[in-house]
């Protein structure tokens, strides 16, 4: 359909270690540093609510604290066409919500909180993880943002996340 992409399918595979770091990036990190790990140079942006790089052929934005001294709090990852990430035996980018659903119910009975933001996104907090919704064609795919350092510890819903 001329609404709707298709899912990548060469993209790479990341790892969750969930409030350390995702793939080749680690909460912390300055932007020089996710650079390098992602071999890209993007530079650094603000849109007045967030400071991020934002690497479009990759697929991910980072999300960077807001002091002087930038550093790694979230990453965003493309339903579409960013890498697949693993955690708990399930892939999580790119997945319909009906998929993911036994996983969330697994996560939630094995001891994570799950929680929802006010536009009934799931979470766990205590893993840094928040399922947002692509939508793309008829379909939604799932959205993954990986929280850690000062973020993991904020409201969800007030963070400047787009």
């Amino acid at each position: 359909m001329w609404f709707e992409k298709p899912l990548s399918e060469n993209r790479q595979n990341w790892t969750l270690d969930p409030l350390v770091s995702v793939g080749p990036l680690e909460f912390g990190m300055n932007p020089s540093e996710v650079e390098s790990a992602l071999e890209s140079n993007e530079g650094v942006q603000s849109n007045g609510l967030a400071v991020f790089s934002r690497f479009r052929d990759r697929g991910i934005t980072a999300y960077y604290s807001h002091r002087t001294d930038l550093r790694l709090v979230a990453v965003s990852v493309d339903p579409l066409i960013g890498p697949q990430v693993h955690f708990g035996g399930e892939d999580l980018t790119g997945r319909l919500p009906s998929e993911l659903d036994p996983w969330i119910d697994r996560m939630a009975d094995g001891g994570h909180e799950l929680l929802f933001t006010s536009t009934g996104q799931p979470s766990f907090r205590d893993l840094g993880i928040l399922l947002g919704l692509r939508p793309n064609g008829d379909r939604a795919c799932s959205w993954p943002i990986l929280l850690g350092g000062e973020w993991a510890d904020s409201d969800w819903d007030a963070l400047p996340i787009h």
